[in-house]
């Protein structure tokens, strides 16, 4: 009796142990990159700003941009700070990036989806998360937001990017 009252419980476990994380159709590539706020990346201190940062920009040989660079943004008061991959979550292709634009939203000039970005949370032990909501498009209608990335704090002005 109490073996298969022991079985049902495991099982009954097991099957609630379902993964709810959200799938990105964006092939994963790793991402390992510094902000620093009070030199490098001090455009980031401001409200509705961003960055990219791509390849090219490497500052260390450790320095890794997810599978299509990284777009990082700052929310409307300019105190919270948000990561995603350029990459279209649509078109999925390293060579197809969303374009940002200065009103917190950025666009993928293949697809037309539109992806609000500047709006996050805060998650224990991964730091700021963005959300990447899409607004329209094919994004909008499948429910595919942009790839986020965490954003941790560390000192004096930085905050490490990280999947």
């Amino acid at each position: 009796m109490n073996k298969t009252v022991v079985t049902v419980l495991l099982i009954l476990i097991l099957l609630s142990c379902e993964d709810k994380s959200p799938r990105s159709s964006v092939p994963y590539a790793p991402v390992n990159f510094t902000l620093q706020l009070n030199s490098y990346d001090n455009i980031l201190n401001n409200p509705l700003t961003y960055k990219v940062y791509l390849e090219k920009d490497r500052r260390l040989p450790t320095d890794r941009f997810g599978f299509s660079g990284l777009l990082v943004v700052t929310d409307a008061t300019g105190d919270a700070i948000y990561a995603y991959d350029l990459c279209c979550p649509v078109e999925s292709r390293k060579n197809v990036t969303v374009i940002p634009q200065n009103n917190g939203k950025a666009e993928c000039p293949e697809c037309g989806s539109v992806f609000i970005t500047i709006y996050g949370s805060f998650i224990p032990g991964m730091g700021m998360v963005g959300l990447g909501s899409p607004e329209s498009g094919p994004a909008a209608t499948n429910n595919l937001p942009l790839k986020s990335y965490n954003i941790m704090p560390l000192q004096n002005g930085e905050f490490r990017i990280f999947n």
